[in-house]
């Protein structure tokens, strides 16, 4: 197999994720719960004792160093299973600074040096170098599963037990993205090796 089309198959992974990640976003959009994600995830994180207050912001995220949890204000205002399941997960991870500050200050440095290291590979283009940026920087991508589904799961358990098998199945197909994008990169690295040898 030459390197174009490891490349290729590897771009396509990425590509039929993305596709079955929006067709699961835009259904579960249209599961309707009786509250807003936002408040949800305020209570939440005040039972929890966690210290961290939600925000709106132009992305979904945890600012640990500010005790915050951002929410987009559709997902802040949203009444659907998608955008509960969003708020829960992004609580899921201040949960996990509660318990394990040094963890998750590990993972944000991994995906930091992760983002770098693509950067770098992609700026380099077909070569030993720049599949071993892309190799390193999908790796660490990749050791940072584990932190999502901790996530996912911490967040689960603040929901109540009849939303909990759809919320399940709407973060098993955002947090595949820690899987289909670093097994897609690893494709396009090795096709780089290839097409350059």
């Amino acid at each position: 197999m030459n390197g174009v089309l490891l490349a290729l198959t590897g771009l396509a992974l990425v590509a039929g994720y993305a596709v079955y990640l929006a067709f699961t976003v835009l259904r579960y959009r249209g599961v309707p719960v009786p509250l807003e994600a936002g408040p949800f995830a305020e209570e939440a994180l005040r039972k929890g004792l966690t210290g961290f207050r939600v925000r709106v912001g132009r992305r979904n995220g945890v600012r640990y160093p500010e005790r915050s949890v951002y929410l987009t204000r559709a997902v802040y205002e949203g009444k659907s299973l998608y955008h509960l399941a969003v708020a829960v997960h992004e609580v899921g991870h201040a949960l996990q600074w509660r318990e394990r500050p040094e963890m998750v200050r590990a993972a944000q440095g991994a995906l930091t040096l992760a983002l770098g290291l693509l950067v770098l590979g992609f700026l380099v283009g077909p070569s030993p170098l720049g599949a071993a940026f892309l190799t390193g920087g999908y790796g660490l991508f990749l050791a940072s599963l584990p932190l999502e589904v901790d996530a996912n799961r911490r967040g689960l358990e603040v929901l109540p037990p009849e939303w909990r098998e759809e919320a399940r199945r709407v973060m098993a197909a955002l947090t595949g993205s820690y899987v289909a994008v670093p097994l897609g990169g690893l494709l396009v690295a090795v096709g780089f090796l290839v097409g350059w040898s």
